[in-house]
């Protein structure tokens, strides 16, 4: 494991994107992480349903598409980039860099790339899920877990936005209130269109 890792700052300072690229997807699988935590709360949420299957519901959905897409994913497709560049660079140079911190950093980064796009996605559905734990410890009710868990996601997005406005150098309040407002459209938009199903299925 240490020699992982002391690979791993070898092959950053090497490939200075590479914190750039795994910054870009942590915060993109952030926010889609958290937004499909909302649609599948809103949509599956019913005050006969049992707490367990809520947070179950939205977990599951975070950690299959954390592990494929987040992880094997980003791993994959930033590893054939990575290899990519050695190859163009090995042609410019007209030998071979097997060996090299090029091509250990070909192997390395994107790990390290697959590992803060997944947690982007991973992290904050846990988050959004916790008041149904909660609740099916008989903690809250299964209503008050429901508006908790959305107040959560939301306030889970202004933290994300506020983040971003340190990338972009614009106001954190700015930053944190179009994040938010991206919250509470994607609320507003499945409530509505499971009240129209609702309704057509009656």
């Amino acid at each position: 494991m240490r020699a992982f890792f002391s690979q791993l700052r070898e092959a950053l300072r090497a490939t200075p994107d590479s914190a750039f690229v795994a910054r870009r997807l942590f915060f993109t699988n952030s926010i889609d992480g958290i937004v499909s935590a909302i649609g599948v709360n809103v949509g599956a949420f019913d005050v006969g349903v049992r707490p367990l299957s809520m947070a179950l519901a939205i977990l599951g959905g975070s950690i299959a598409f954390g592990v494929a897409a987040g992880f094997l994913g980003a791993l994959l497709s930033e590893r054939a980039e990575r290899i990519r560049e050695v190859r163009d660079l090995e042609r410019a140079l007209g030998g071979s860099l097997r060996g090299s911190v090029y091509w250990r950093a070909a192997l390395v980064v994107p790990v390290y790339v697959a590992f803060w796009s997944s947690l982007g996605i991973l992290l904050f559905p846990l988050l959004v899920a916790s008041p149904y734990f909660l609740s099916h410890w008989g903690l809250l009710g299964i209503l008050e877990a429901y508006v908790l868990s959305n107040v959560l996601a939301v306030l889970a997005l202004s933290f994300v936005g506020a983040l971003l406005s340190r990338v972009s150098g614009e106001s954190p309040l700015l930053s944190s209130l179009r994040a938010v407002l991206l919250g509470l459209g994607a609320l507003l938009l499945v409530y509505s269109i499971k009240r129209v199903l609702i309704g057509l299925a009656v």
